[in-house]
């Protein structure tokens, strides 16, 4: 009589021969698709969907997938025991069938009309002999492509042909052009405004031009012409024009005298700026003896005036300082827009 342990380990033994044995008696199917969530069957017989793997016994199996709007596919799949068989599927897309199958099938006209007389008519890139107003007859049914020459100008159109049915294509080249022209405006419009826009753009970036000259009010215009002299001999006038632009503490200065330089001319960045105006009469001392006894210059008048002013670009800015050598000084600005033509 055998004892209880050997009894319960030959049974053992005998269970996993047994597990072996049915184990080793299948393969493995693994199914992918492209697009996945396809249907599968094998053998006729629903298993899921993709992706998916199945335990199938040895042999050759028909596998089925199915995925709605595309074409199904059947493939065969050889299982080895104890082997993982792969399966990768690609569906491809499904043309569909109907009533756009029978639209295309058999032969119809072509009917082409235009409000201009003069065009040529191009069927699917060949020329026709026809001129519009005209019927084209048994083209094969489907899309063409009809094109419509007049001149310069060019349409193109797809129309569908039925079988027994005549098409329309109809165009109206006046509607086009004026079409066309308004287009053409706009785009004009929006060109010169853009041109506009930059011109602008570049004026503000031009400086402005400061002239500060000496004047008396007394002088006559044929006067100042002929160059006569402002003043007397022994009258020196002085002209100080100081400024400096908002936010800067540095002021620059220019310098004009009646013995010299009566006119200057000078440009700035646009801005606002402060203005430091001064002005002096002095008396020279005339004649060697005068000069050899050292009389000093001695002033006789001054005056001081303190300004704030915008300067745009591209404009004018003069200043005149007016002083007849008895009354009191006084100024006055003239501003010019300049036009300076730019250049793109």
């Amino acid at each position: 009589m055998k004892s209880p342990a050997r009894f319960t380990g030959l049974i053992f033994a005998l269970s996993l021969f047994c597990a072996a044995s049915l184990f080793s008696q299948e393969g493995f199917l693994r199914v992918t698709s492209v697009p996945e969530n396809a249907d599968v069957e094998i053998e006729g017989k629903a298993v899921g969907k993709t992706p998916l793997i199945t335990a199938l016994k040895p042999g050759e199996y028909t596998v089925k997938t199915v995925l709605a709007g595309y074409a199904p596919s059947a493939e065969k799949a050889k299982i080895v025991e104890n082997e993982v068989t792969i399966l990768q599927v690609t569906l491809e897309k499904q043309a569909r069938k109907g009533v756009f199958q029978r639209l295309i099938s058999g032969e119809g006209n072509l009917t082409v009309i235009t409000d201009w007389q003069d065009v040529d008519i191009y069927l699917d890139g060949h020329r026709i002999d026809e001129k519009p107003p005209a019927t084209i007859k048994n083209i094969p049914a489907g899309l063409h492509t009809v094109i419509l020459v007049s001149g310069d100008y060019a349409d193109f159109s797809r129309v569908l042909v039925q079988k027994g049915k005549t098409a329309v294509v109809k165009k109206s080249f006046e509607e086009e052009k004026k079409k066309i022209l308004a287009r053409t405006e706009a785009e004009e419009k929006a060109l010169m405004e853009a041109r506009a826009e930059e011109i602008e753009k570049k004026r503000q970036a031009l400086p402005a031009s400061i002239v500060v000259r000496l004047d008396n009010p007394e002088l006559k215009e044929e006067e100042e012409k002929q160059d006569i002299p402002l003043w007397s001999e022994g009258d020196l006038i002085t002209v100080s024009f100081q400024y400096r632009k908002k936010g800067e503490t540095d002021w620059k200065a220019r310098e004009i005298d009646s013995k010299n330089k009566k006119e200057d001319a000078f440009q700035v960045e646009k801005g606002s700026y402060e203005i430091q105006l001064t002005a002096a009469h002095f008396k020279e001392p005339k004649g060697i003896i005068n000069i050899f006894l050292g009389e000093k210059r001695e002033k006789i008048k001054e005056y001081r005036e303190t300004l704030k002013q915008d300067f745009n670009p591209d404009h004018e800015y003069t200043y005149s300082i007016l002083y007849d050598g008895k009354t009191d000084f006084s100024y006055k600005i003239e501003s010019t827009k300049l036009n300076t033509e730019i250049e793109l």
